[in-house]
């Protein structure tokens, strides 16, 4: 784990889940959408190591956005971010007006937030796998910012803005927003991506990207639905998944918090990090799909297929994470909902980016981020009302928050508490002294 410092910054393509529900609905598969997507993001990439190599970085996709880093000072960072954010721009109209198999898809619309500030490498590691991860505040707070800047414009932290030059501050606008108060901040500033200037580095790259689009080709493109649970390892653009199924979202609260300023405390944070991460990693596999993390978040996968319905499962995995990370001092808030998925490959840094589409995705996330509470698991009502009809002991732990979601504080170790003592109480009542009932 190593401490640096930098901007991190989200592009988003915020009407993503209504572009692959609008080629579903006309065409009845989403090719055309995950292969915009590919070139979207890949482009993207391509543009950033072109122009600063060695101060960009693709950390990855998470859904929707596109998660990046510039390890600079501050007035360098976000004049790099903003000629990317620029390119960003225009490549989301460019594309459907320029290769023929996107003009059938709605132009992406895209936000796109920026925060300066230090934060912690980690790679994580588990058997034979390794993934790359960033933690602290500068990434969370820049995604908070993509979530809640208006289409077409970026937004910057205000530390940003204060070390801008006059000339460069007239672009944007205060903006003061009550959904920001938890990161410490009462306001942030947002300009309109249109006001910058396309240069002659933004045009080349452009074209550029019509090279990227005809790199795979649609009808080598295919989405089965799986008879087994799925393997992420085999997945490829060409070769897709649609699924019904749950995303499982799990964020551990105030960790970055626990990282004292001055490093004295990083081989511990380091070796903790590994533990909290494992420790969820564990659970999830066990019958769903680690998918990624995203900072120090799980993004996992259940899915059904065949005779198996993932419901149960999912929502017992979210119980034993509560526990889990409860030992290492630290709480967790957990979202699931269920739907319909389309699971891919993209190529962003390689064609090593998982992607998971669909409004089911949205819907738990925001369910963690805006509705979970510490050491709570929020389900979508479809989740409930399923366990209500197979497990009323499970749905019975619920309650209601609203006409979307249920929440629990109940973790894995007190229902099965609840369920030893409703047994043992049922058979002291039937006069049935056979020994206690074991999960």
């Amino acid at each position: 784990m190593r401490r640096k410092e930098g901007c991190h910054f989200y592009i988003n393509i915020a009407n993503l889940n209504e572009v692959v529900t609008k080629e579903e609905e006309k065409t009845g598969n989403v090719k055309h959408a995950v292969h915009a997507l590919d070139t979207f993001f890949s482009s993207i990439e391509a543009y950033g190591k072109r122009n600063y190599s060695d101060i960009f970085v693709v950390e990855k996709v998470t859904g929707s956005r596109l998660h990046m880093y510039v390890t600079e000072d501050i007035t360098k960072a976000y004049s790099v971010i903003v000629d990317i954010a620029v390119y960003a721009y225009a490549l989301s109209s460019y594309l459907n007006k320029n290769v023929g198999k996107y003009k059938s898809l709605l132009d992406f619309e895209i936000q796109v937030g920026c925060c300066y500030g230090k934060f912690y490498d980690f790679i994580f590691k588990m058997e034979e796998k390794e993934e790359k991860t960033t933690i602290g505040y500068a990434a969370n707070y820049a995604a908070k910012l993509q979530s809640i800047t208006s289409i077409g414009f970026i937004s910057i932290s205000e530390n940003i803005y204060e070390e801008l030059e006059k000339e460069q501050k007239s672009f944007f606008s205060i903006k003061r927003d009550g959904r920001i108060s938890k990161y410490g901040q009462s306001c942030y500033y947002t300009a309109n991506l249109s006001r910058f200037n396309v240069t002659k580095r933004v045009e080349s790259g452009l074209e550029y990207a019509k090279e990227v689009a005809y790199r795979v080709n649609l009808n080598e493109m295919s989405f089965a639905s799986p008879n087994s649970k799925i393997n992420l390892d085999y997945l490829t653009t060409k070769e897709s998944k649609k699924i019904e199924g749950i995303p499982l979202f799990a964020d551990v609260r105030g960790f970055t918090s626990q990282f004292k300023d001055d490093d004295s405390n990083l081989a511990e944070m380091a070796k903790k990090t590994q533990d909290i991460l494992t420790s969820m990693y564990k659970i999830v596999n066990r019958k769903g799909t680690h998918v990624q993390f995203q900072g120090d978040r799980e993004f996992a996968l259940y899915h059904n297929f065949g005779d198996y319905d993932c419901c149960e499962d999912a929502v017992l995995a979210g119980m034993r994470i509560i526990d889990a990370v409860h030992e290492f001092q630290v709480c967790v808030g957990v979202g699931q909902s269920l739907g319909k998925l389309f699971v891919s490959k993209i190529g962003a840094r390689g064609e090593k980016d998982i992607v998971v589409l669909g409004h089911t995705v949205i819907e738990a996330d925001g369910f963690e981020d805006d509705y979970a509470k510490a050491n709570q698991l929020v389900i979508g009502t479809e989740i409930y009302q399923i366990l209500h009809t197979k497990n009323i002991q499970l749905a019975g732990q619920f309650k209601k928050l609203n006409e979307r979601c249920y929440y629990t504080t109940v973790g894995y170790r007190k229902f099965m508490q609840l369920l030893e003592g409703n047994h043992l109480a049922k058979n002291n009542q039937q006069r049935n002294y056979n020994g206690a009932w074991r999960a």
